[in-house]
């Protein structure tokens, strides 16, 4: 594992033996459920305004589009959402990474996720929708995540102490930065989040 060689603290356990994981993932599938039930509420309100405008001789055809498109919301965000972030919960230690965390031009619901080696290079790059309160509530940008999974594979990544849980997918080469391999100078900021990401204080919060 690279957080290891680079000495980064690796949690002794799986990521979702951490305290109040399972809650977490708990109320992120309510969350979808309430979700899905507002996507069902439209869809039903949608159907009755048509069939009320141009008859309901429409009803067989609208009613066959929108059950599929609520099937889909369904299995998406209910299903593959917390089953596949309990997945690789269940199946990766928690690794501390120092990071950057970036605007990726022209997608404005998208973060790029930066982790970067102790010589500051980069050794990863990810995308996902890094909640507000963690872009707003990193200074600079520049911060240390708890991340969960392989390099090369979707992986969750946390605020230190487990909450709150996003989803990140790895870059391809043609979405990365112009300058991937290189982390910025940081000076002393980014050597005390080396040195964060390398203190096994971190692990000490949960015990």
């Amino acid at each position: 594992m690279l957080a290891e060689e680079y000495g980064y603290q690796v949690s002794p356990h799986p990521a979702v033996d951490t305290p109040g994981m399972r809650a977490q993932v708990g109320r992120i599938r309510k969350a979808a459920h309430r979700g899905v039930l507002w996507v069902a509420l439209f869809l039903l309100l949608k159907v009755l305004v048509l069939s009320a405008v141009f008859g309901t001789e429409l009803l067989p055809f609208l009613a066959g589009p929108a059950a599929c498109v609520l099937v889909a919301a369904w299995v998406l965000t209910t299903r593959l959402g917390p089953k596949r972030l309990l997945r690789i919960l269940e199946a990766n230690r928690w690794q501390v990474w120092p990071c950057r965390l970036e605007k990726v031009p022209g997608r404005s619901s998208e973060r790029r996720v930066v982790l970067l080696a102790p010589d500051k290079s980069v050794a990863a790059s990810f995308r996902g929708s890094v909640p507000t309160d963690v872009w707003l509530g990193t200074a600079d940008g520049r911060g240390v995540l708890w991340f969960a999974g392989d390099l090369r594979f979707p992986a969750v990544a946390a605020l230190p102490g487990g909450a709150p849980l996003w989803y990140l997918t790895p870059e391809t080469p043609e979405q990365r930065a112009p300058e991937p391999q290189r982390g910025g100078d940081g000076g002393s900021v980014l050597d005390d989040l080396i040195s964060e990401a390398r203190s096994a204080v971190i692990w000490n919060m949960l015990n």
